[in-house]
């Protein structure tokens, strides 16, 4: 047996992959606090090893860690903990203690793939923006609100009548492509007006700054759960790579570069 799990942890859901010793993706699937409790809904495939990278409270990986013991036993569960010198070359210039190990992996996943500068674009819960030089060295990022969280934050000031009417509008998946007009009612010039200025902030936090000599003339990579409708609006290309953080994973898997990884 050689499967290993990787989990990524958000803050929203639990997505996982089940990679053979090659790498190749035998199995995926995610989780959202359904019916069904976590342990019934992870891989049937007993793993080798479990490698996670968690965002939020340590209780919900102690969850997970208990409903991996329930389905398959003991199982080695390496949790990635951010360090300066991570895997791939990259070099973080940055407080680790509050550093994702969502962004950290999408970073190892991008420069597991290229060593040219990029922008690494992670739009889910938040939307984090980090910049890349040509080195591997972090140069800085930028955090934002994700979509829903602020159609949420903003629509909770409105009149609660009002708030009732426009709840249903707001939870939709919103609609890609770079159409952008104003609103007749509340809800959709919430959404329009959340969406295009989310993609403008994006557009503008990548391209300035040290960026515009390092990074901003690289590739640009989105990630995350809101990356296919926010890569239809902006204005320049960007590569939409679902698995970047469950590339990284897998690269701290292998051990390449150095080791960041908590046993428990």
């Amino acid at each position: 047996m050689s499967e290993t799990w990787l989990i990524d942890l958000g803050s929203s859901r639990v997505k996982w992959q089940v990679r053979s010793a090659s790498g190749t993706v035998l199995e995926r699937g995610q989780w959202e606090g359904a019916a069904d409790p976590l342990d019934q809904a992870l891989p049937k495939t007993p793993p080798s090893a479990v490698w996670l990278a968690r965002v939020g409270p340590i209780g919900r990986e102690q969850s997970l860690r208990s409903a991996i013991r329930a389905r398959h036993g003991d199982r080695a569960v390496h949790s990635v903990r951010p360090q300066p010198d991570g895997p791939a070359g990259l070099c973080l210039d940055y407080d680790c203690s509050q550093f994702g190990a969502d962004r950290y992996c999408a970073l190892v996943g991008v420069l597991g793939r290229t060593r040219a500068p990029a922008v690494v674009i992670d739009a889910g819960t938040a939307v984090t923006i980090d910049l890349l030089g040509a080195d591997g060295r972090h140069l800085g990022g930028y955090i934002l609100p994700g979509l829903r969280r602020g159609l949420s934050a903003v629509s909770e000031l409105l009149p609660a009548e009002l708030q009732a009417r426009v709840g249903p509008a707001l939870g939709r998946a919103p609609a890609s492509g770079k159409s952008c007009h104003p609103g007749h009612d509340t809800a959709e010039a919430l959404i329009q007006g959340w969406m295009h200025g989310l993609a403008g902030a994006v557009e503008r936090l990548g391209s300035r700054d040290r960026v515009g000599d390092a990074a901003g003339g690289g590739e640009w990579w989105l990630t995350g759960g809101d990356a296919p409708w926010l890569a239809g609006l902006l204005e320049r290309p960007a590569r939409v790579e679902p698995d970047l953080v469950f590339d990284g994973l897998w690269l701290c898997a292998r051990g390449e570069g150095s080791n960041p990884g908590a046993r428990g």
